[in-house]
């Protein structure tokens, strides 16, 4: 960009493999090789190290291509009558305009992980985090149906949304559920504004003002962070979190995972079931005994209490006042069902088609999860997980006292390769929210 903010080219993501991407240039891992990425032409598949090229065409497209020539990307648009030049304007946004000086197309209308102060977040418009796999994480920040800002967990069994807390109507979460309008924007003195966000209230980072460079970034771990950048130094640092409470982001310790504080967030398999991949905690866990409808026999089943804790989503049905003993009877006579969760007090029962979002935590109301089992899996020593943070949420993340490893960029939480899985939380940053 003209102002020097913003650098375009070929980042090198691992050995002879490019994205074509646009980064801040002041940031201090620009100098290395691990840059500030705020867009991406091909995230997702990257073009070899030789004889790749972006190019624009006589015909006005912009076309990315691969060593053998094959188009790995084009610019997304219907009219490029008349263009005459691709460019970066000092907002990080890469455009292609025509002999008038009319943007025929924008890298503002697709994002990839990050919104960059000013860009519009509209109704056509996502991000969606790339893992260190390259592949597209399982999560989305976009307006739902109902026009909704939200992060949504997407897979193919589920799509739950969890911010705003779908515990709790939108009145409660401080948004407007007559709206229809879907338009949303990071201002440069970092507030985050949405058509939906009631008596216009927004969100706001810790260091709100203009004169600081930031970026809005969907991560990994399922959590939206504002990100602000220190001239000084080229560090960046959190100035705002969507998700205060790890454990409440859907699917962070995948499929049958539970999510519990001990006191940092960690990710643990139930009884009967085993770690999938101990280095990538998005495959969660498997059961170590299916249970298959054609040789299903109920009798042959038993449960396990698991106190304080909630699958969310993924039930078969919901009953209200009606005693444990029916909704254990509901739940052993269907094959399909997993386990059930029974709320004392209220008699409500929701017997669980999946174990997706899995976490466990004290609560106000007792939430208890029956998970289903066969009898001839032993359980006499497995350890339940429990957690010793009581679920309540902050209206308002408090920056300044989180500790400097939390304030610095966020790596991928879940690492690839058969390593140890690494959790990148610490306990300053337990401590900064509850």
């Amino acid at each position: 960009s003209s102002d020097g903010t913003f650098s375009s080219g070929f980042y090198e993501v691992y050995t002879h493999a490019f994205t074509f991407s646009v980064w801040y240039s002041k940031a201090a891992a620009a100098a290395a090789n691990n840059k500030t990425i705020v867009w991406s032409a091909n995230p997702d598949r990257p073009v070899h190290a030789r004889r790749s090229a972006l190019t624009l065409q006589k015909d006005g497209n912009m076309v990315l291509t691969d060593y053998d020539g094959a188009a790995v990307w084009r610019a997304d648009g219907n009219n490029f009558t008349g263009v005459q030049r691709a460019r970066h304007l000092d907002t990080g946004n890469l455009v292609i305009e025509d002999s008038g000086g009319n943007t025929v197309w924008q890298s503002f209308d697709s994002p990839t992980d990050t919104f960059l102060p000013t860009q519009l977040i509209t109704a056509a418009t996502r991000l969606v985090p790339t893992t260190q796999s390259r592949s597209p994480g399982n999560y989305i920040f976009r307006f739902s149906d109902l026009s909704v800002l939200s992060l949504i967990y997407h897979v193919p069994q589920v799509s739950d949304i969890y911010w705003p807390d779908p515990d709790q109507n939108l009145y409660q979460d401080g948004r407007n559920q007559y709206n229809s309008t879907r338009l949303g924007m990071l201002t440069d003195s970092g507030v985050l504004t949405s058509s939906d966000f009631a008596d216009g209230q927004a969100l706001m980072a810790s260091d709100v003002g203009p004169g600081v460079k930031r970026r809005l970034t969907l991560d990994p771990d399922g959590n939206l962070r504002l990100y602000s950048l220190n001239d000084s130094d080229g560090s960046w640092s959190v100035s705002m979190v969507a998700m205060t409470q790890p454990c409440n982001i859907h699917g962070l310790c995948g499929p049958n995972g539970i999510c519990h504080y001990s006191p940092t967030p960690t990710c643990s398999c139930p009884p009967g079931y085993a770690t999938r991949n101990p280095g990538n905690w998005t495959e969660g866990c498997m059961a170590i005994v299916n249970i298959t409808c054609d040789r299903y026999d109920k009798r042959s089943m038993k449960f396990v209490r698991l106190p304080n804790t909630d699958f969310w989503g993924s039930d078969q049905q919901h009953l209200l006042s009606v005693s444990l003993r029916t909704c254990r009877d509901i739940c052993i006579s269907d094959c399909t069902c997993k386990g059930f969760q029974y709320q004392e007090g209220t008699g409500s029962c929701y017997p669980k088609a999946y174990l997706f979002s899995g976490r466990t935590y004290p609560t106000s109301d007792v939430r208890t999860i029956y998970l289903k089992l066969p009898t001839g899996v032993s359980v006499s020593n497995a350890l339940i997980p429990r957690s010793d943070v009581f679920d309540s949420v902050p209206r308002r993340l408090d920056c300044d006292r989180m500790n400097k490893s939390i304030r610095e960029p966020f790596p991928d939480v879940h690492k690839t390769g058969g390593g140890e899985s690494k959790w990148f939380y610490f306990y300053g940053f337990i401590a900064a929210f509850f």
